[in-house]
């Protein structure tokens, strides 16, 4: 839609509800994926040691910590062509030198039913983060693209 396009009052407060409630949704589903992450690294069960998570699900964010690098994987949504919205998570390399940033390294879109735009490689199913184990499998894949980053 373009700007100068306006829609009609009623149509506009009947989007944004539905906007209101999906992103609810989605950033609900984006915490359970967190909190997947969280009880399967305790540092008493998971068997690769010296990953730490830290939650900041308030703003949005949980944060993992591996040899020496720092990453941030960040909800948002966005609306597609059609007008839904979608959850995109983006993954952030924190960064110190030469000036303290944060470098994106990749990330993925997910649906209201948790299902990602990322495939499994043996059997090209999409991967979904209302599972424990994908949850894991997918931060622990941007984990190993953080570790080839200077």
């Amino acid at each position: 839609m373009e700007v100068g396009n306006m829609l009609k009052w009623d149509q506009l407060h009947e989007n944004l509800e539905k906007a209101a409630e999906s992103h609810q949704q989605l950033a609900s589903r984006f915490n359970r994926f967190a909190m997947f992450v969280d009880d399967q690294l305790l540092p008493n069960t998971f068997h690769i040691k010296g990953i730490s998570v830290v939650m900041h699900l308030d703003h949005g964010f949980f944060v993992t910590t591996f040899a020496g690098r720092t990453l941030h994987f960040v909800f948002s949504s966005s609306a597609t062509e059609s007008g839904a919205l979608i959850g995109n998570i983006r993954c952030y390399l924190k960064s110190e030198f030469p000036e303290p940033g944060c470098v994106e390294i990749g990330g993925l879109n997910f649906t209201g039913s948790g299902q990602t735009n990322l495939f499994e490689p043996e059997n090209k199913a999409p991967i979904t983060i209302d599972n424990d184990l994908q949850s894991l499998y997918v931060v622990l894949h941007f984990i190993q693209v953080a570790l080839s980053k200077a």
